[in-house]
């Protein structure tokens, strides 16, 4: 009750409680933000692996082939062949088809 007889104790006493209260409220932080940073830093790190599959799908297919004809020399002395030719009846003019 002294504070109603003498107002300037009154205003030191509460200059004091302000920085009383502000340093505690500041360590309060300090603690806080520490807390917060050291549990970041010993935070695990997590690594991730992109890993992508390349699928080849390979088909077999089985097809039908009939005989294809044939060049063939009934001659018995044979044929005059030409090494230079371009299809298989220049190369043996005198063939016949064997069908």
């Amino acid at each position: 009750m002294s504070f109603f007889l003498s107002p300037f104790i009154f205003v030191f006493q509460l200059i004091a409680f302000l920085i009383q209260a502000a340093v505690l409220y500041g360590l309060a932080l300090i603690a806080v933000f520490g807390l917060i940073a050291y549990g970041i830093s010993t935070m695990p790190k997590t690594e991730y692996i992109h890993t992508t599959e390349t699928v080849t799908v390979v088909e077999t297919v089985e097809v039908e082939v009939s005989k294809t004809p044939e060049l063939i020399c009934k001659r018995l002395s044979g044929c005059e062949t030409f090494s230079d030719a371009k299809t298989e009846e220049e190369y043996c003019p005198t063939c016949v088809w064997d069908k």
